[in-house]
C-alpha cells in the first residue's frame, strides 16, 4: 500500500482509479478498526485503501458507529444505510434517511453487549426505521437479507445482546 504524505493535513491513498484523499485522523481510526473489518468475509481480502474508500461514504453521512477502548483497541463497528424503495438494498451507495428502510451493512463487535451499544448509538442518531434489513451471512437464506419490523428487530436484538441495551 502506498501512503503519500500531503501538506500535513491529509494522506493520499493510491487506490484503483486514482488517488483518494483522506484526513490523517480518519486513517488513524481506520487503521484501528481494520482488524474488525477483516473479520467480515466481504472485506477480509480488500486492500486497506479499499476499506477506507468504501467506509468513507458512510463516514461522511454519519451512518457508521464504532467503539475504540481506552487502550486503543477496536471493540466494534456498525455501518447502516437508509433507502426508500426495497430494491435499493442492492445499491451499495444509497442514502435516503427519510426512507422507511434501513440495512445493516456491517456489524462486527467483540461481544454481544457491544452489538447493542453500536445499534443503540445509530438509532439514537437516526431514529427507528419502519423496516430493518440484515444479511447475517450463513444465517441468511437464498442470499436475501432478512427483514424485521421494529418489534421483531427489538426481540432479535435482545437475544443477541442478552437484553442489556436497545431501549424501546
Amino acid at each position: 500500500m502506498d501512503l503519500i504524505p500531503d501538506s500535513g493535513s491529509s494522506l493520499y491513498i493510491d487506490a484503483i482509479g486514482g488517488d483518494v484523499k483522506h484526513a490523517k485522523e480518519y486513517i488513524k481510526v481506520m487503521r484501528t478498526l481494520e482488524p474488525l473489518f477483516r473479520k467480515a468475509k466481504c472485506h477480509e481480502k480488500w486492500r486497506f485503501d479499499q476499506i477506507c474508500d468504501w467506509t468513507a461514504y458512510f463516514w461522511n453521512r454519519g451512518t457508521i458507529g464504532y467503539v475504540i477502548d481506552d487502550w486503543g483497541k477496536a471493540q466494534g463497528v456498525c455501518i447502516i444505510k437508509f433507502f426508500r424503495r426495497l430494491e435499493q438494498f442492492m445499491d451499495p451507495f444509497v442514502h435516503e434517511p427519510d426512507g422507511p428502510f434501513c440495512m445493516i451493512e456491517l456489524l462486527i463487535a467483540d461481544g454481544p453487549q457491544m452489538h447493542g451499544w453500536l445499534l443503540e448509538d445509530l438509532t439514537r442518531r437516526w431514529g427507528w426505521p419502519e423496516i430493518m434489513l440484515w444479511d447475517r451471512g450463513d444465517r441468511t437464506e437464498w442470499s436475501t437479507p432478512r427483514m424485521y419490523t421494529r418489534n421483531q428487530f427489538m426481540k432479535l436484538s435482545r437475544r443477541f445482546t442478552k437484553g442489556v441495551t436497545l431501549n424501546a
